[in-house]
């Protein structure tokens, strides 16, 4: 089985539109999509998804029977597309225009400081998704091999545990 990106465009337009408006009205579903599958591959190059790659329009398991992302990491994909779209949002903003023709003036200025905060705030959280994935999935063991030698040479190497009597 696959998870279909195309049933995840409404929950980026939701995660970057405030309510009532429509402000990427234009774009095509296909588009959409297509910001989801880089997104896909931007956390994939962050070391997340490993086991999972994209086909078309899909996100499918790398070996074959293993189990479809759950919501919890298509939350993740769906927040990097957020960010990755407000981001060329902001870039593509002009922050100030200003005309003069004659005694006549006309001045607009575009503040992209709304923007950046809700970009902060998808960072922000992503950042905790980040966090909670890997409390969930990273076991580490540490050795510290220096007290090991210090207490047994031998045990270091692999021998047998030296006592202080022998």
């Amino acid at each position: 089985m696959a998870v279909d990106l195309y049933d995840y465009v409404e929950s980026v337009k939701r995660e970057i539109e405030p309510p009532g408006t429509e402000l990427f009205a234009g774009v095509a579903e296909a588009e959409w999509v297509g910001y989801l599958s880089d997104a896909f591959w931007e956390a994939r190059l962050d070391g997340f998804l490993e086991g999972y790659t994209t086909d078309e329009d899909l996100i499918v398991p790398v070996a074959s029977g293993a189990a479809d992302l759950d919501r919890r990491w298509m939350a993740l994909v769906v927040l990097y597309a957020g960010v990755k779209v407000l981001r060329n949002r902001i870039l593509n903003l002009n922050m100030a225009f200003r005309a003069k023709a004659g005694p006549v003036e006309f001045e607009q200025e575009n503040s992209a400081m709304v923007l950046a905060e809700m970009l902060r705030q998808l960072r922000a959280a992503k950042d905790r998704i980040l966090d909670e994935l890997d409390a969930d999935e990273t076991n580490v063991v540490v050795l510290d091999a220096f007290s090991t030698r210090l207490h047994s040479p031998l045990s270091y190497h692999g021998g047998p545990e030296l006592t202080e009597g022998s």
